[in-house]
């Protein structure tokens, strides 16, 4: 007879290090799996929506009763500042696919954040792809009506959604519409999001004025990183999960 899986209030799934380390002063690695204080386990799965899918599966397959999709987010509304939470109602794909947060747990994040950070509940969008220009992110914006866009929250939901369990996206707003994303920062981390030092030099030295770009990108992720730290110590380490 199989041992009975532990209790796992809620399952986290997180695509790179430092948008986990908000979470927890472990030390983590690309692909960590960890137990967290409240009954949270945090998967960090990588960049994208097949990443995602997987540590969503797997944090249901070791008992995980509801799932959260953690981390930052880019902008494409153009009043949205860096580190701004997103607290989106749904998830949605360009063809019309979506998937809706247990509004619940939702609202109960809302009541203890609404006061204490600026926050957005409008829909995010999904994205195969990284958006790296303004005019890329103000084009979606038209379209879908979607005020920021990620890579894996649509992913986590489809599991819950199939699962029957609870789900709930916090990002935070890193890189806001307006900004450029430096073709340096997205050569020089792979799909885990560990950082490659060699490709990082190479594209500095054929492209000397991403330096400025990397300086603007930090800025903005320490203002998201704050974001999400922020929503820790307020709503405490469960992150009110059912």
């Amino acid at each position: 007879m199989a041992p009975p899986l532990p209790f796992i209030r809620a399952g986290v799934v997180a695509a790179l290090p430092a948008e986990g380390r908000c979470l927890t002063k472990q030390k983590l690695r690309p692909g960590s799996d960890v137990s967290l204080a409240g009954a949270l386990r945090l998967q960090l799965s990588g960049i994208g929506p097949e990443h995602a899918r997987r540590a969503a599966e797997n944090l249901l397959s070791t008992g995980a009763q509801a799932l959260i999709s953690w981390g930052v987010a880019g902008g494409l509304a153009p009043h949205l500042e860096a580190g701004v939470l997103l607290l989106p109602q749904r998830v949605q794909y360009l063809e019309g696919e979506e998937y809706w947060v247990d509004p619940h747990w939702r609202q109960c994040l809302l009541d203890r954040l609404e006061d204490k950070l600026t926050l957005s509940s409008a829909p995010l969008h999904h994205t195969e792809t990284v958006l790296s220009s303004p005019e890329e992110k103000a084009r979606l914006y038209r379209h879908s009506g979607c005020v920021a866009v990620d890579m894996e929250s649509v992913a986590v939901g489809k599991v819950a959604n199939q699962a029957g369990v609870p789900f709930l996206v916090i990002r935070a707003i890193a890189d806001p519409a307006q900004i450029a994303l430096p073709a340096t920062a997205l050569s020089a981390l792979n799909t885990q999001g560990r950082l490659q030092p060699l490709a990082l030099l190479a594209s500095l030295f054929s492209r000397p004025g991403d330096v400025l770009g990397l300086w603007q990108l930090a800025k903005h992720f320490r203002a998201a990183r704050a974001t999400l730290q922020t929503v820790v110590a307020q709503v405490g380490p469960t992150l009110l999960a059912p």
